[in-house]
């Protein structure tokens, strides 16, 4: 009973810690890469289920059938060389893995890269530890954190960890696939309904790997384009003494070590590029909602809201102040 209770305790844990995590699965697809990988999911799923009934069907059989029974003291009967048994079970076993090869075959032409078409979307993505950063070669300006794509538009995804290995995985819309140090890789999918979706590093790659979310935002065409247009607009002028004090300690200043202020896409810095910051909706690898609240605690103590982090400074009062000021308006 114990062990029962502890069985059931294990459980019920981890139902509830399933239900407090924001990825969906996979198997309520929301593009054409990821409705082909739940449905050969759940192929492999109803084989295996088959082939288990079966199994303890005459397993059951079996322990009913030839049960020794009271008074009798006998064996059961011994069955050697049975040649239409022996291929009835070397068949089966062929025909299944002749089937999933199949499936799996069809599965993997289906998710293959398209043929480039006009109106396509470029990404790069590259791993950090512990957030992505998207760069979008075409349109010629990075972000972070929020990754922006029109609905109904195939997305092409080159992507490179900076660092060590990561591996890029948003279950609604695409598989896994891993980010390497001085490798690239590749990666598409095309979005079929407007909304947000949420993946995940799903490669230990340290501290903070279970806090390197991925947040997607699909956009109708126009939304789109309206997002490009404004991140591709030059970061906003100080206009006070004081934000002018903190656009010096963003390009010259403590900040320069590690960010850009910038729409270059070939920055690759340590920490995120701050044009635009606050027209994004989360940061610290997508783990805290972007607001002043948060980015105030974050300048005075991000070791706390995220050990290990690359950001190790301590900025004083009147530099929090500052920056405050003017990172508020990089909208």
């Amino acid at each position: 009973m114990k062990t029962l209770s502890r069985l059931s305790a294990v459980s019920l844990l981890g139902a509830m810690l399933a239900g407090c995590d924001t990825t969906r699965a996979f198997i309520e697809p929301h593009s054409s890469i990821a409705r082909e990988q739940a449905n050969l999911y759940w192929t492999i799923l109803w084989m295996a289920v088959a082939v288990f009934a079966l199994v303890e069907a005459l397993l059951l059989y079996n322990i009913i059938r030839f049960r020794a029974k009271k008074g009798d003291d006998s064996p059961p009967p011994q069955i050697y060389g049975h040649n239409t048994l022996e291929t009835i079970w070397t068949a089966i076993p062929l025909l299944l893995v002749a089937t999933l090869f199949f499936f799996a075959v069809q599965t993997v032409n289906a998710i293959s890269a398209p043929p480039k078409a006009g109106g396509d979307v470029n990404v790069r993505v590259i791993g950090h530890q512990w957030w992505w950063e998207y760069q979008y070669p075409d349109f010629k300006f990075v972000t972070a954190n929020d990754l922006h794509v029109p609905v109904g538009t195939n997305v092409h995804f080159t992507l490179i960890a900076k660092d060590v290995i990561h591996s890029f995985w948003i279950p609604q819309l695409s598989g896994k696939i891993d980010v390497v140090p001085g490798q690239v890789n590749s990666l598409w999918f095309r979005a079929d309904e407007v909304g947000e979706y949420y993946g995940q590093c799903a490669e230990f790659c340290g501290l903070n790997h279970a806090n390197m979310k991925i947040k997607v935002i699909v956009q109708t065409q126009e939304e789109f384009d309206a997002w490009v247009a404004n991140q591709q607009l030059p970061p906003v002028e100080p206009q006070t003494e004081q934000q002018q004090d903190a656009y010096k300690i963003i390009t010259t200043g403590l900040c320069k070590q590690c960010h850009t202020l910038g729409d270059s896409v070939a920055a690759d810095e340590k920490g995120p590029n701050l044009n635009h910051l606050m027209s994004r909706s989360t940061f610290a690898g997508a783990m805290y909602p972007l607001d002043e609240a948060h980015l105030k605690q974050w300048l005075t103590n991000g070791q706390e809201m995220k050990p290990g982090n690359d950001m190790i400074i301590k900025l004083k009062k009147d530099e929090i102040d500052a920056l405050m000021a003017y990172l508020t308006t990089l909208k």
